[in-house]
């Protein structure tokens, strides 16, 4: 059995704004016409992305999931959907809402979804607060949150109330890649972010956990992070090399950097096998979870098709196939 544990929900219909306070960028659902099972998903009054009903029918998606040997799905928002920008009083109505139809969207066959909320985490008390409400309400089993909130990156001591209260109660933390830095610098089309921006991001989210002493500060944390934590396999021995040169890198982090790195969970969405099994050598097969970014343009179908021609036994094989996950999200222990 295959365990994705990066695909993505979107509701049929998102909340309406109800007058609040999050402008035009609040995101609404337009119908496509002419397109029957697509939608038009509208931020200040521009199609950001044209979903099918993939994002919310459970019917459509264990069809898939069948025709590909998915087992389980882990599900977790469409990233624009965590809406940082919001008043965050705002994006905790926002997210109550999408938490319920998630939670409801996986009612449907909960053998075969497990779900990811999200929680307005530009105001880590107020995210820290709903996190009880995220586990015990909705039955959520983790949260997703961006690379960066505004700006600010994922590691930073800002966010110290957050991780506590996530490590308190044992839940799961997905990092995906969000507005990524440096899209300025790209040459092309805005799609290449995606391509481009997304990997460096991760890598400087997964950096950020290491020199922000999070890691440190909250060693039973469970994170994971989205497109096999970017380029941080290669920025790694550089900052081995440089802790091990640097003495004030000693002082913001105990350990090396590659023993924090070890400690994070990765999916295995960089579409290379060398790539992957260069990521594996570096944190160890017991680190990677399989993903695929369902149903997004930019998926891997048949998630896993590669597993033949990684280099480790049948065990481990089957380990990053569905053991990891279900040691990591506390399933069937």
């Amino acid at each position: 059995m295959i365990i994705d544990v990066h695909t993505h929900f979107v509701p049929e219909s998102l909340p309406a704004m109800a007058g609040r306070l999050g402008g035009d960028r609040w995101p609404v659902t337009k119908c496509a016409c002419g397109q029957a099972k697509h939608k038009h998903v509208m931020i200040s009054g521009e199609n950001f992305r044209t979903i099918t009903d993939q994002c919310w029918s459970p019917k459509r998606r264990i069809k898939d999931m069948d025709d590909e040997n998915v087992g389980i799905q882990v599900l977790s928002p469409m990233p624009e959907l965590l809406s940082y920008w919001f008043n965050a009083e705002d994006t905790l109505e926002f997210s109550r809402q999408i938490n319920f139809q998630l939670s409801e969207f996986i009612k449907a066959s909960p053998d075969r979804f497990w779900g990811l909320g999200m929680v307005p985490l530009q105001d880590p008390e107020m995210a820290a607060k709903e996190i009880k409400r995220l586990k015990y309400d909705f039955g959520l089993l983790g949260v997703e949150v961006g690379t960066n909130i505004n700006g600010r990156s994922i590691g930073d001591p800002f966010f110290d109330p957050f991780f506590a209260e996530v490590e308190a109660e044992g839940i799961s933390v997905f990092i995906h890649a969000l507005h990524p830095l440096g899209n300025d610098r790209i040459v092309g089309p805005n799609f290449l972010s995606a391509l481009i921006g997304f990997p460096t991001e991760n890598a400087l989210a997964v950096s950020s956990l290491i020199t922000g002493g999070v890691l440190e500060k909250f060693p039973n944390l469970k994170i994971f992070v989205s497109h096999g934590g970017g380029t941080i396999s290669t920025m790694l021995p550089r900052l081995n090399n440089g802790w091990e040169m640097m003495e004030d890198f000693k002082k913001i982090c105990p350990q090396p950097p590659i023993e924090y790195a070890k400690k994070i969970f990765y999916d295995t969405l960089v579409y290379d096998v060398h790539t992957l099994n260069y990521l594996m050598d570096l944190v160890g097969p017991s680190q990677l979870m399989i993903g695929s970014d369902y149903p997004f343009v930019i998926r891997e179908k048949f998630p896993g098709h590669w597993l033949d021609a990684l280099n480790i036994n049948q065990e481990l094989k089957d380990n990053i196939k569905s053991h990891n996950a279900i040691k990591f999200f506390g399933k069937f222990s």
